[in-house]
């Protein structure tokens, strides 16, 4: 793959072609950490043009609106969702076509975690993203349920994958434990509206393979 560093709305990123690439090659934002992003498209299908922001603040850009922290020593979660999609929308995908001639034929969003949450989110409210897909993502998060019912995308994704660590749910912190049920719902919800969906029950907790995990999601994008 071929690397093209880019500073996006003050961010960091990255866009990565590979070697028979073609402007028309789909196109998958994801937001890798930096030690995890050189894995991950090492591991990617030919065909796909990737784009890695590095987004800092996660507990703010992710989350659909404001809710306690959920670690004693971590951030309270501020609910910048909507700005961030406009963000994503109106500056930082429109300049990086433009910087790189691109003119996909489709847009993917692929979040890991919390990213995996506003994944979701940002097909429940742009029609952007056509193919999503999100890898142990946050489905736990304070009133994302009863969101997620009110909020089927209009129009609807051509596909969305989803997965979930088979540990996640031993999780010691009763509002993270329902991660996996939720996770199930939002696939069932998804599939039962007409989405094409795949789901996977990955072995091991939220932090393993997590390269690993997010290219498995995007080939399944990629080959939907």
């Amino acid at each position: 793959m071929n690397k093209h560093p880019l500073t996006l709305a003050g961010k960091n990123a990255a866009v990565y072609t590979s070697a028979n690439h073609r402007p028309d090659h789909p196109l998958v934002v994801t937001f890798p950490e930096p030690d995890e992003a050189d894995a991950l498209v090492a591991l990617l299908p030919e065909g796909v043009t990737l784009l890695a922001v590095a987004e800092p603040d996660w507990e703010t850009a992710f989350t659909p609106w404001p809710a306690p922290r959920a670690f004693k020593n971590g951030a309270d979660f501020s609910g910048g969702a909507a700005d961030y999609l406009q963000i994503l929308n109106h500056t930082i995908l429109p300049e990086t076509e433009a910087a790189l001639g691109l003119q996909p034929v489709w847009r993917g969003l692929a979040g890991y975690s919390l990213a995996g949450l506003f994944a979701l989110y940002a097909a429940c409210n742009s029609p952007t993203f056509r193919r999503i897909a999100s890898v142990s993502g946050s489905l736990w998060f304070d009133g994302w349920p009863d969101y997620m019912r009110k909020h089927i995308p209009q129009p609807l994704p051509e596909c969305a994958y989803f997965s979930i660590g088979d540990t996640e749910k031993n999780s010691k912190n009763p509002r993270m434990a329902v991660v996996e049920t939720h996770t199930r719902e939002a696939e069932m919800l998804w599939r039962q509206a007409g989405v094409k969906t795949g789901f996977k029950l990955n072995s091991g907790g939220h932090f393993q393979n997590v390269p690993e995990r997010t290219a498995e999601a995007i080939a399944f994008l990629v080959q939907a």
